[in-house]
C-alpha cells in the first residue's frame, strides 16, 4: 500500500514537472517574440513616429504570432488539464509539440521582414500546420484508450474535442492552398477568421445532437 502511494506521488511530481516545463517554454517563446521589435538604425527622436511606421510590419507579425501562440497555449491547457498520471508517450509527444512552438519567433521574424503576400506567408502557414498537427497528435495520445489517462470520456465529447484539436492544422492548410492557388490577399484576410469560425461551427453542430 505504501509503495502504491509512493508510486502515485512520483507520477504526480513527474506530471507537474512536464506541465511546468511546457508553460515555461510557452512563456519564453512569447517573450522572444518581442525581441524582434527594434527601431531602424539611425532613427532620432525627431523622426521617432516615422521609425514606428517603418516598424509596422514587424508589429503586425508580433501581434498575430502572439495571439496564435496564446491560442495554442490555451489549447494545450485544455488538452492536458485532466491528466491524472504521468505518461511517457504523452511526454515525448508533448516535447514534439513544444519543438514546433519554438519555431514561432523565427517565423514571426520572417513575416515581419518580408511581405505577407509572398513566400514568408507560405512558410508561416507551413509552420502553423506543423504546430497544429503536433497538437492534434498530442490530443490523440492523451485521449487514447477511451480517455483512460483522464478518467474516461464519452464518444460525443471525444469527437467534439478531436474536431476542435484538428481545426488549426486544417485551417492553415486551407489558407496555404488558397495562397498557392493565387488568392493571396484572401488567404491573409481569412487567417483572422477561419479558426474561430470552425470552432464555433463545431460547437453549434454538436450541441444540436444532444
Amino acid at each position: 500500500m505504501e509503495n502504491e502511494r509512493h508510486s502515485e506521488s512520483g507520477s504526480g511530481r513527474l506530471l507537474a514537472r512536464m506541465l511546468f516545463f511546457s508553460d515555461a517554454v510557452f512563456a519564453i517563446v512569447l517573450t522572444l517574440l518581442v525581441l524582434d521589435l527594434r527601431l531602424p538604425a539611425g532613427v532620432t527622436d525627431a523622426h521617432l513616429f516615422r521609425g514606428l511606421q517603418e516598424l509596422q510590419p514587424k508589429l503586425v507579425a508580433f501581434a498575430i504570432t502572439f495571439a496564435l501562440v496564446s491560442v495554442f497555449w490555451m489549447a494545450h491547457v485544455s488538452i492536458t488539464r485532466r491528466l491524472n498520471d504521468f505518461d511517457w508517450p504523452v511526454a515525448w509527444v508533448n516535447l514534439l509539440f513544444l519543438f514546433t512552438i519554438t519555431l514561432a519567433p523565427f517565423i514571426s521574424t520572417l513575416l515581419g521582414e518580408f511581405s505577407v503576400l509572398g513566400n514568408a506567408w507560405r512558410l508561416y502557414c507551413l509552420a502553423l500546420i506543423a504546430i497544429g498537427s503536433a497538437q492534434f497528435v498530442l490530443f490523440l495520445v492523451v485521449y487514447r484508450g477511451n480517455g483512460r489517462l483522464i478518467g474516461g470520456m464519452d464518444r460525443r465529447e471525444f469527437w467534439h474535442r478531436m474536431i476542435r484539436a484538428v481545426s488549426p492544422a486544417a485551417s492553415f492548410t486551407i489558407l496555404l492552398a488558397l495562397n498557392l492557388m493565387g488568392f493571396t490577399r484572401l488567404s491573409v484576410i481569412l487567417s483572422f477568421l477561419i479558426v474561430p469560425t470552425i470552432i464555433i461551427l463545431v460547437r453549434v453542430s454538436l450541441s444540436r445532437r444532444r
